[in-house]
C-alpha cells in the first residue's frame, strides 16, 4: 500500500470451508480522503475490488443512480468515455460494473492479479470523485 494509507486494523477472515485456513485481512485508511480499503488475502489469480460509496437521497428521483452512470462518462483527469473499462480490459479485467442501491452505490472489478487491481484502481477513484458531469451526457442518462 502506498504512503497515502496507513494500516488501521489486521484480523482474520473465517471462510467457514472444510479444510480452508483463515484468510488474512487488512483495513488501510487514505491519509487525504479518509476511503477504506480493505484487502483481504485469498489464494487465487483473480483479485476483486468492491468499492461501496454512501449516497444517501432524500427525494428518490434517481439522483445517485444517474451520478452511477454519470461516473462512467469520464473524469478531470481521464475525459474519455469508456475509459475506465479500456483500462480494465488492458489489464484482463472485466469491464466495471456499478449497482445502486437505495442508500449506497457499488462499483465493482475483477482482474487477475493485484497488479490489475492497482492499474485499475487510481483511475477509478478520479472517476468517482471527480466525474466529468456534462450536459450533453447527463441529458442522456
Amino acid at each position: 500500500m502506498s504512503d497515502n494509507y496507513t494500516l488501521e486494523q489486521e484480523s482474520q477472515y473465517e471462510s467457514g470451508g472444510a479444510g480452508t485456513s483463515p484468510y488474512p485481512v487488512s483495513v488501510y485508511k487514505h491519509r487525504t480522503t479518509e476511503f477504506r480499503v480493505v484487502v483481504c488475502q485469498v489464494p487465487g489469480p483473480r483479485c476483486h475490488l468492491v468499492m461501496c460509496l454512501p449516497t444517501p437521497c432524500t427525494d428518490h428521483k434517481g439522483k445517485p443512480h444517474t451520478l452511477e452512470h454519470m461516473v462512467f462518462c469520464g473524469s478531470k483527469k481521464f475525459p474519455y468515455l469508456g475509459y475506465i473499462d479500456a483500462v480494465a480490459s488492458h489489464n484482463l479485467g472485466q469491464p466495471m460494473n456499478a449497482t445502486t442501491h437505495r442508500d449506497m452505490t457499488v462499483y465493482k472489478f475483477t482482474g487477475l492479479g493485484q497488479e490489475a487491481a492497482a492499474n485499475v484502481l487510481p483511475v477509478v477513484f478520479d472517476h468517482i470523485m471527480h466525474p466529468l458531469i456534462e450536459d450533453d451526457n447527463f441529458a442522456t442518462e
